[in-house]
C-alpha cells in the first residue's frame, strides 16, 4: 500500500511540475516576392528594421543577409509572434526573446525574393522565481507579415 502512495505522489509532482509541452508545428508564410529593384528593397529593409528599431547584428548586402541580435518582446506582443505552447502548471511564462534573419535574393533586374526567419526562445520561472527552462517557440508568422508589409510600405506599393 506505500508504494502505491509513493507513486501517486510521484505522479501527480511530474503532472504539477512538467506537465509543459512545446508548441505545435505551423506552416506560415516566410518568403515573399517584390516587383522592385535589389537595391531599392535592400534600403527599405534597413529602413524597415530602423523603424521596428531592431538591433542589427550582421548586414552583408553582397550575400542579402540581415540578422538580428536577441530581441525581448513584451507579453503582449509575445502572445501574438509566438507559440510557446503549454507551460507546466507550477511555471509561468518569464521572458520571450527573438531574432531574424532576413535573406534578399534578386530574382531578375526587377524581382527579388525576401525571406523572414524568426526564431524564438521563451523563459519559465517557477512560482518561486527560480529560472525552470528556456525552450525554443513556434512563430505565428504574424511578425513575418508585419515586416513584408512594412517593406511594400517603403518601395510604395
Amino acid at each position: 500500500m506505500k508504494v502505491k502512495k509513493v507513486l501517486f505522489l510521484l505522479v501527480v509532482c511530474f503532472y504539477l511540475f512538467g506537465c509543459g509541452s512545446l508548441p505545435e508545428p505551423r506552416i506560415i508564410t516566410n518568403k515573399f516576392t517584390i516587383n522592385e529593384d535589389y537595391d531599392f528593397i535592400w534600403t527599405a529593409i534597413i529602413e524597415t528594421l530602423s523603424d521596428l528599431q531592431l538591433p542589427i547584428q550582421t548586414i552583408e548586402k553582397d550575400s542579402g543577409l540581415i540578422a538580428t541580435d536577441w530581441i525581448p518582446f513584451t507579453k503582449e506582443a509575445g502572445k501574438e509572434y509566438a507559440d510557446y505552447g503549454k507551460l507546466g502548471l507550477l511555471e509561468h511564462a518569464d521572458t520571450l526573446e527573438g531574432k531574424f534573419n532576413i535573406f534578399v535574393k534578386k530574382i531578375t533586374e526587377t524581382s527579388c525574393e525576401v525571406r523572414v526567419n524568426c526564431t524564438f526562445e521563451q523563459s519559465t520561472r517557477n512560482l518561486e522565481g527560480d529560472f525552470v527552462r528556456r525552450a525554443p517557440c513556434v512563430s505565428t508568422g504574424v511578425l513575418e507579415a508585419d515586416i513584408y508589409n512594412s517593406i511594400l510600405e517603403k518601395v510604395g506599393r
